[in-house]
């Protein structure tokens, strides 16, 4: 009798225990956030880390530039949003950029639409079509305000989202021997032109060359070559001055466009406060580019200026005749593209018609 009653008290004890455990567990949900919560919490005040691929080098202007664009975005998100760089080669290939942001490798790229042609044919048209526009800044706006505009530019760039975009300064003139102040000038000159224009090279009367861009300067160092029709900052940082000795500034043709865009899965994952805070950058950001262009034009034509180059101009009237005979070449490019479906004639309509209003 006696060992039935234990047992029943050792059982009533168990079950009192059981309550009054369940009892304090109650109480500290109550009093404690759950495990839901605090993962929440956790993620809100976790950093964004984001991997931003360019193609220029660590020392270049654009980069320096794009150093303070990513301290602007951590310091206008409070620390929130940190913007990791990868300069030239250091994540991938520079002609890589777009399929780098594309598959998610890098969240945010910039680099030429040139080197994505095969992808972006119809925004490297309306970049290498583009005559007369004084600047770059100027370049960038009439570009900017045709792809807002433009469907067809827009699909091009389909899968990012698109920051800013911009432009380099007009491609100059470089040659060895001969200074060139009008069309005549270009007669009999073998010149090396960017990839997909050599046929200008030819409407202009010189024999183009193919050659990649770095045999450039032992091309103009062997007198393989006579001159090269590109970028004014290859007179630096390729030290291509020491051999080009007259160099043209103001032919005011081809444009270099360049895109800042992220990955669309990336931007569609972003708070709304920190996809604000990238919109409000668009204006700000665009400019900080464009004076690191402009930095980058003033220091290339000191270093040429060192090297005893000779700066010469075209008057208008050349001008004129030389724009005459390169819209010819790009009819004929547009009119390629148009027999693979792509709305060159239109984007060529649409160009005209923004720099005729400048």
């Amino acid at each position: 009798m006696i060992r039935k009653k234990f047992a029943m008290w050792k059982i009533i004890a168990m079950v009192l225990s059981l309550v009054f455990f369940v009892f304090i567990i109650g109480c500290q949900s109550a009093t404690q956030p759950s495990d839901e919560s605090q993962t929440g919490k956790e993620a809100a005040d976790e950093v964004i880390e984001l991997r931003l691929t360019h193609i220029n080098s660590s020392i270049h202007p654009t980069h320096i530039a794009l150093e303070k664009f990513s301290e602007e975005v951590y310091n206008r998100t409070n620390g929130k949003v940190k913007i990791v760089l990868f300069p030239s080669d250091t994540l991938n290939p520079p002609m890589e950029t777009y399929n780098a942001v594309k598959t998610g490798l890098a969240d945010i790229g910039r680099a030429p639409v040139g080197y994505s042609a095969a992808v972006m044919p119809l925004n490297k048209l309306f970049g290498d079509a583009m005559m007369g526009v004084p600047n770059a800044t100027e370049a960038a706006k009439i570009w900017t305000i045709a792809f807002n505009n433009m469907p067809e530019l827009q699909e091009e760039l389909d899968g990012l989202h698109v920051l800013w975009l911009n432009s380099t300064s007009a491609l100059s003139v470089g040659t060895t021997d001969t200074p060139i102040q009008s069309l005549d000038d270009f007669k009999g000159l073998i010149m090396r032109f960017p990839p997909g224009l050599e046929p200008l090279a030819e409407a202009w009367g010189a024999s183009p060359i193919s050659m990649p861009t770095g045999d450039i300067y032992v091309g103009l160092e062997k007198n393989t070559i006579d001159g090269f029709y590109g970028g004014s900052e290859m007179l630096v940082s390729m030290k291509l001055a020491e051999y080009a000795k007259y160099v043209n500034t103001n032919l005011s043709m081809v444009y270099g466009l360049s895109y800042l865009a992220m990955n669309q899965k990336v931007w569609d994952s972003l708070p709304a406060d920190v996809q604000e805070v990238f919109n409000e950058l668009e204006e700000w950001g665009q400019n900080l580019l464009m004076e690191s262009f402009d930095e980058g034009e003033k220091s290339a034509r000191e270093f040429a200026a060192s090297e005893g180059c000779q700066f010469t101009d075209i008057d208008e009237v050349e001008l004129q005749k030389i724009y005459e005979v390169s819209k010819p070449v790009f009819a004929k490019i547009a009119a390629d593209l148009e027999k693979q479906g792509k709305a060159a004639n239109k984007v060529l309509s649409e160009l005209e018609r923004l720099t005729s209003q400048k």
